[in-house]
């Protein structure tokens, strides 16, 4: 799999100074990054593929960025660096209480397979139901 904790950055972008922003102008944005890993043939390039994902402040519930650091908080500081895991195998006695609620163990691929499937079959019901 090419998603890792090493290819995910969180960054930060100050907003345009631009007439009916949204935002305060000159204030910063959050957002993550994602670098994909590149192949040698593609480290010839000079432009290299980032790809970004902006925060959700109107429903921060819902904010990519806060999920990622969630995320990361109940993940063991060992695997925080690591470029070969990203879906980490639930720990098996964990409470909502715990610090750490993952393994190092990564997730099996057919299990995330599994998990998407599902995933995707709630979202065709909820729009058979929605357009019926």
């Amino acid at each position: 799999m090419q998603l890792s904790f090493s290819h995910i950055m969180k960054h930060w972008k100050r907003n345009p100074n631009q007439p009916g922003a949204s935002k305060v102008p000159g204030s910063r944005n959050v957002l993550l990054r994602f670098y994909p890993p590149q192949s040698a043939l593609q480290n010839n390039q000079r432009k290299k593929k980032v790809y970004e994902q902006q925060e959700n402040e109107e429903n921060p519930l819902r904010c990519p960025v806060k999920l990622y650091e969630f995320y990361l908080s109940k993940c063991p500081e060992s695997v925080k660096t690591r470029n070969d895991v990203f879906y980490l195998q639930p720990e098996r006695s964990c409470v909502p209480d715990s610090p750490v609620w993952y393994s190092t163990m990564h997730l099996p691929k057919e299990a995330l397979e599994k998990m998407l499937h599902r995933v995707k079959m709630v979202k065709e019901i909820n729009v058979a139901l929605l357009t019926s």
